[in-house]
């Protein structure tokens, strides 16, 4: 499953986090891991979506978008 970075990197843009030290507290992550995360060198713990969400507004969906090619065969 590809996870969307980027757009972590908007809408922390958006919100004024210009940098890992800006999100580490608030997503209670280190950050090391904060950092990999903004630079798509690792996926976020089901625990940091949901503070990324508080956040961020954005949803698993969001960072995790379904292409075609990950749609099981024979999905319409």
């Amino acid at each position: 499953m590809h996870y969307d970075h980027a757009r972590l990197r908007a809408a922390m843009a958006e919100a004024g986090d210009t940098n890992s030290s800006h999100v580490a507290e608030p997503l209670s992550v280190h950050p090391a891991t904060a950092w990999r995360l903004i630079n798509g060198h690792s996926k976020p713990a089901p625990e940091t979506l949901a503070e990324i969400e508080r956040r961020y507004g954005l949803t698993t969906g969001d960072l995790f978008p379904v292409t075609k090619s990950a749609e099981p065969h024979g999905a319409a």
